[in-house]
């Protein structure tokens, strides 16, 4: 009995670990994802819905994004590939008529390099690439370009990355400590664990096979202050920062005011002055989550 509970649990553990490679999805259309080694790829004509023979090498730490599904793979689309004049006069260089067999076939600079150095075997044949055709590597000309990618190597030689992204964001912010500087009316002070409920700003998304990001926020809230010992009042906090994360890991800096009512008077130490919060954990900032466009660029 104990050897068929431990067969049915390898058994089932093996089915998930081969879905989770080999099964397609349609949810990873518009996903980006990085090369870790080079990857060869086929042209796809978006007009006749069709794979072409004619294959290239995509280089490692190639970015792309999944543009849709196709048997046994996916149609792609590489982030654009920065403008390069020393690239852009090299294409230009190449004979059209002759499939670019002006290739300098002892170039050492990837983007150069012919099939033949490559051992690449060069039988397909489009109208619009033919120029290219004999290059070795997806590089600046094929800017707007499709290709397939079969689904064993997207599996085994692709990651996903995030994507840059600039946007609004807004969540909750937590400070562990709050500085309080000292003055005429009232002493410098540490405050531990303050909540400070709703912040907004700008987040730059970068570049990464883990989520990192920049954010400056800007917060209001309505909390508790002490005025002593013995005694507390509510009070209305502004505050205005900066927060970095990496995965869940969260770094931040903030300064802000905060006011009591007056009404009651009370002659609070810290009214309207400037304190200094530091924001160091996990998950200290809970945003809302936005999609990235596909204008992106290597």
């Amino acid at each position: 009995m104990k050897n068929l509970i431990f067969a049915l649990l390898f058994v089932l553990s093996f089915t998930k670990a081969y879905s989770q490679t080999n099964v397609q999805g349609t949810n990873l259309i518009g996903q980006s994802y990085v090369t870790k080694v080079s990857v060869l790829v086929k042209v796809y004509d978006p007009v006749k819905k069709e794979v072409k023979d004619l294959a290239f090498m995509l280089n490692d730490d190639i970015k792309f994004y999944i543009y849709e599904v196709a048997d046994s793979g996916y149609i792609i689309s590489v982030w654009d590939f920065k403008p390069d004049t020393a690239k852009t006069n090299f294409y230009k260089s190449l004979d059209g008529e002759k499939g670019g067999n002006n290739l300098n076939a002892s170039s050492n600079e990837y983007y150069k390099m012919s099939k033949a150095q490559l051992g690449i075997e060069n039988t397909g044949n489009t109208d619009i690439l033919n120029k290219f055709k004999n290059l070795a590597y997806v590089d600046l000309w094929a800017n707007n370009t499709q290709f397939f990618i079969s689904l064993k190597d997207f599996n085994n030689k692709c990651e996903p990355i995030y994507p840059h992204k600039r946007g609004f964001t807004w969540g909750f912010l937590t400070l562990p400590i709050k500085a309080r500087f000292g003055n005429k009316k009232a002493p410098f002070t540490f405050e531990e664990k303050i909540n400070f409920g709703i912040s907004a700003g700008v987040k730059w998304q970068h570049v990464n096979t883990v989520y990192s990001a920049s954010n400056l926020l800007g917060g209001i809230s309505v909390g508790g202050v002490k005025l002593d010992k013995d005694n507390s009042a509510a009070a209305i906090s502004l505050s205005a920062g900066y927060m970095y994360q990496y995965d869940k890991f969260q770094i931040g800096i903030f300064t802000g005011l905060d006011f009591i009512d007056k009404s009651r008077g009370i002659d609070w130490g810290y009214q309207g002055k400037p304190w200094l919060g530091f924001a160091i954990g996990f998950s200290l900032f809970g945003e809302s989550k936005t999609s990235a466009s596909n204008d992106q660029t290597q």
